[in-house]
């Protein structure tokens, strides 16, 4: 009893906090259950139909909900995005099966993250050209498939120059899709045939969640929004480390 209390629980607070900024279930959820011993297969077999679901779920909230804003997608991003991620992530994937013993993924999920933070104050939106674009993009992707921490990477490089709105929207939308190709690369290469978890009872602290953090959003400025991302990454890697 007590056992599924603190799933529904952690599944909630999860949800809460990718619903305010758009990432969280994997960023915060893998370093967690590394804590907790799983190890990375059974982290992705977890963590990515939820986070899939949320993104979804989120992006058609905020597409229906905020019709005045007028939000958009960056158009050149998302040219870019199918083509460079897809493969990224599987090669990612690749080098994940073939030394997913070997790899201390404490301390790679923490150098990535600590890297993001780095990127996302020192690389200013005038100087990122479109080739600096595309090797962030192959990084996002890469990075993803061995660690679930892409998303750190691509949350911090959009908000960092962006204001909330636009920020979580786009976040929300290329992590949706982010997350959605390394399930499905992920359930071929390591032949994995269960694609949702069948306890759909953890469907409750979802909808819980989402409500939650989009009411929570609304309370949140700019400025808060860009240091909530870099202190939660900030915090995961902490963690990780002094495990």
């Amino acid at each position: 009893m007590y056992e599924n209390l603190f799933i529904y629980l952690s599944i909630f607070i999860l949800v809460s906090i990718q619903s305010i900024i758009g990432v969280g279930i994997l960023v915060i959820g893998t370093p967690l259950l590394l804590l907790l011993k799983f190890n990375m297969i059974e982290i992705l077999s977890i963590l990515l139909p939820i986070s899939i679901l949320t993104s979804l779920l989120n992006f058609i909230f905020i597409k229906l909900k905020e019709k005045k804003i007028k939000l958009s997608i960056d158009k050149n991003l998302k040219k870019k995005f199918i083509l460079i991620c897809a493969p990224s992530i599987f090669f990612g994937l690749l080098i994940l099966k073939s030394f997913e013993k070997i790899i201390n993924f404490n301390y790679l999920v923490s150098f990535v993250i600590f890297v993001s933070i780095f990127l996302a104050n020192f690389v200013k939106k005038k100087i990122v050209t479109n080739n600096l674009k595309t090797i962030f993009l192959i990084l996002v992707g890469f990075v993803h498939g061995v660690t679930n921490s892409g998303g750190s990477l691509l949350s911090l490089l959009i908000s960092s120059n962006n204001e909330k709105n636009y920020s979580r929207y786009n976040i929300t939308f290329f992590y949706f899709f982010l997350a959605l190709f390394q399930y499905t690369i992920f359930l071929i290469v390591f032949n994995n045939h269960k694609i949702f978890n069948s306890n759909f009872e953890i469907i409750i602290p979802i909808f819980a969640g989402l409500i939650f953090g989009n009411i929570l959003f609304k309370f949140f400025d700019d400025k808060f929004f860009k240091l909530l991302i870099k202190f939660l990454a900030l915090l995961a890697s902490i963690f990780l480390i002094l495990n």
